[in-house]
């Protein structure tokens, strides 16, 4: 059964589709909004096959993602994990059905691919007004 700080984790995560993904460009953090569905605690996101985020995450698959902040004191996660590919047709299938469709021709698009983030550790910030709390997936 899920422990109370993984639900609060899910909760933001089911409420907040927009949040930011950090990659590293050479010595640097690249970060960028970007739109996220979840399976569990694993994030998709979709991308283009060309855009630079693919190139980052291939020489340094560490990256972190901040998602569910929308005001003052609001909470919000800090997810740092490990991003690849996704290969799966049926996670390729949920999150074009769930994305804006603006970038993309169709779902066979070869410039369609998802980019899926396993958690190493996800930080619970702002949670009533009790600093933080963080959930350890590795180990």
């Amino acid at each position: 059964m899920e422990n109370e700080l993984e639900k609060k984790i899910l909760t933001i995560l089911d409420e907040h589709q927009v949040g930011v993904l950090a990659s590293v460009q050479g010595d640097f953090p690249h970060a960028r909004y970007m739109t996220f569905l979840h399976e569990g605690l694993t994030l998709y996101t979709p991308s283009g096959r060309e855009q630079p985020k693919l190139e980052e995450v291939r020489k340094n698959p560490h990256v972190c993602v901040l998602i569910g902040y929308d005001g003052k004191s609001s909470p919000f996660l800090e997810v740092n994990g490990l991003a690849s590919l996704e290969e799966d047709e049926s996670i390729k299938e949920l999150i074009w059905e769930n994305i804006s469709k603006e970038w993309f021709q169709d779902e066979e698009s070869p410039s369609f691919v998802v980019i899926k983030i396993v958690p190493e550790q996800i930080r619970l910030l702002n949670a009533d007004g009790d600093g933080s709390d963080t959930l350890d997936l590795i180990g």
